[in-house]
């Protein structure tokens, strides 16, 4: 099933063209991983899926639904039920653990018995239960990842985005996380859109690899099950 249709989409930004014509069909459980230097448009295609911004011309649809067309946002970001993690975190740095992954459960309205057992079983599942009551300042990077990846996580989003999350992290956690996301990715079923700079985080993470540059798609190529390779 086709969970997300980008077709034919303009963004421009004072003249300057982010992207350009950009058409992208992502299936259901897919793992999408968009390749390209600083520039070319990748983080764009993030937030237009996002809800951050609309597109000048083309349209965008989201699980078979219309979401933004040509300048305009028809379903607003808290509408689309995507989960979202940025390059650099944006953790609260006053709430605690638990309070970082309960904090977009609570924004919408949900029972308290609830969201505890939610935020139990995420806790659990990202390895955090030992850390629910410390505040971000007191976890490692590693630590805060897995705490950003619950908070998106929790809301059982249909899309999960992620904007290069591994970038600030040595090549040892690096690794570490990349197994740690796919892990996730394949136990919840998660259709995943996944954003780096780096050629071999992208053939690692993606069940397709679309490589951008100046605000076009130059190529997509199909990762096979053994990761690495392609087909």
């Amino acid at each position: 099933m086709k969970i997300v249709d980008m077709h034919s989409v303009t963004k421009t930004y004072g003249g300057a063209t982010a992207l350009d014509g950009v058409s992208l069909e992502i299936a259901e459980r897919e793992r999408i991983v968009i390749l390209g230097p600083s520039g070319c448009g990748k983080t764009t295609i993030l937030r237009l899926i996002a809800g951050f911004i609309a597109p000048d011309t083309g349209s965008i649809s989201i699980g078979g639904e219309l979401v933004s067309k040509k300048g305009r946002i028809i379903k607003p970001p808290e509408e689309r039920n995507l989960g979202m993690v940025f390059q650099d975190l944006a953790l609260w740095p006053h709430l605690s653990v638990k309070g970082n992954i309960e904090f977009g459960l609570r924004a919408r309205g949900m029972r308290k018995a609830e969201r505890e057992t939610r935020v139990r079983t995420m806790l659990d599942l990202v390895g955090m239960a030992d850390y629910a009551d410390r505040k971000p300042a007191e976890l490692s990077g590693g630590q805060q990842q897995r705490v950003a990846l619950a908070r998106a996580l929790v809301l059982e989003p249909k899309v999960l985005l992620m904007d290069e999350p591994l970038s600030s992290l040595d090549l040892e956690l690096n690794l570490r996380l990349r197994k740690e996301i796919l892990r996730l990715q394949e136990t919840l079923g998660v259709t995943l859109l996944y954003v780096t700079h780096d050629r071999d985080e992208a053939f690692d993470m993606a069940t397709r690899v679309v490589s951008m540059r100046r605000g076009r798609i130059e190529g997509v190529k199909t990762v096979s099950s053994s990761r690495g390779e392609t087909a």
